[in-house]
C-alpha cells in the first residue's frame, strides 16, 4: 500500500527505439519496475502526465497499462490512480493463517492493535448458529500491521463457557490464536473463505477505497466436541489469494 513517501514522483522513461511504440513504453516501464527504480506500492504517473513525456497519445498508452495490469506487475485503483503492485500474500485456505509470521517472513515490521474487547451476547451475532443464544462470549476486533499500515484486520468471538479465563485477559500483548493454543488443543476447523465489499470501520483501517474489495477468511474451530471460537479475518483482496494443497501422504494439522 503507497504511503506518503510513495505518491508520484519525478520519473524518466526512455525509450530505446526498437519496434513499435506502445512495446518500448511497455518494456520502458517493466524495466523501472523490475530493476526496483519504482519499487512495489509507486504510485506511477497520471497517464495524461506520462503521455505528454512520452509524446504520444492515450491509446497506446492505455494498452499498456492494461498489459501490465494483465502480468499483476501494476495495479489499477478507481480513484486513487495507479500503482507497481505489492508482493501478492498467499493464504492457506484450510489451517492457521499465522499473519505475524507471514508479514514478519516479507521483511516487514509486525505489530498489532487491540480495538475492541468486550463480553457479549450470543444472540448478538447470529451468524455463530453453533452456540446458544444465551451464552457469555469476548468479542474482540484487532488491527493486524505491516509497518504500522493496516493489512489484516480480524474479529473473533471466543466461547466463555468453554474456556473463562479468556475473560480476564487483555489480549494487549499476546494474540488470542496464540493464547488458544497454548490452552486447547484444535480437532476440527472449518473454513470458508468469500469475496465481499467492506463496511465504512474495516475499509479505513485497512486504507481502502469505496467499492474495493476484500477477500475473507471465516473459520470456526472446536476443542473435542466444544467449538470454542469463530474469526473472520478480512484481506485488502487486490493483493492477497488462497492457496489450498491435498496430499494425503501428509498427516493434517489443526489450529485456532
Amino acid at each position: 500500500m503507497a504511503t506518503d513517501k510513495d505518491k508520484t514522483a519525478s520519473f524518466d522513461l526512455v525509450l530505446e527505439g526498437n519496434g513499435p511504440r506502445h512495446q518500448q513504453i511497455e518494456r520502458a516501464i517493466r524495466a523501472k519496475i523490475q530493476s526496483g527504480a519504482w519499487p512495489p506500492g509507486y504510485h506511477i504517473p497520471p497517464e495524461e502526465e506520462l503521455a505528454r513525456h512520452l509524446g504520444v497519445s492515450r491509446n497506446p498508452l492505455n494498452k499498456v497499462l492494461r498489459n501490465l495490469a494483465d502480468a499483476k506487475l501494476i495495479t489499477r485503483r478507481p480513484r486513487l490512480g495507479t500503482f507497481v503492485s505489492e508482493r501478492t500474500d498467499n493464504h492457506a485456505v484450510i489451517g492457521v493463517i499465522d499473519i505475524q509470521n507471514e508479514i514478519e517472513k516479507s521483511g516487514r515490521r509486525y505489530s498489532f492493535d487491540v480495538l475492541e474487547r468486550r463480553v457479549v451476547s450470543a444472540r448478538e451475532f447470529e451468524i455463530w448458529t453453533d452456540v446458544d443464544g444465551d451464552e457469555k462470549l469476548l468479542r474482540l476486533s484487532l488491527l493486524h500491521k505491516a509497518n504500522d499500515v493496516g493489512e489484516v484486520f480480524e474479529e473473533r468471538l471466543i466461547r466463555l463457557a468453554v474456556i473463562p479465563e479468556a475473560e480476564a485477559e487483555s489480549f494487549q500483548s499476546v494474540l488470542p490464536n496464540q493464547w488458544l493454543l497454548a490452552r486447547l488443543p484444535c480437532t476440527k476447523l472449518i473454513n470458508t473463505v468469500k469475496a465481499t465489499l467492506p463496511g465504512r470501520r474495516i475499509a479505513n483501517a485497512l486504507g481502502l477505497a469505496q467499492g474495493e474489495p476484500l477477500l475473507v477468511s471465516e473459520r470456526r474451530s472446536w476443542a473435542d466436541d466444544d467449538v470454542v471460537t469463530w474469526v473472520r479475518l478480512s484481506f485488502p483482496g487486490y493483493r492477497n489469494e488462497f492457496v489450498g494443497e491435498f496430499n494425503p501422504l501428509l498427516p493434517a494439522s489443526g489450529v485456532n
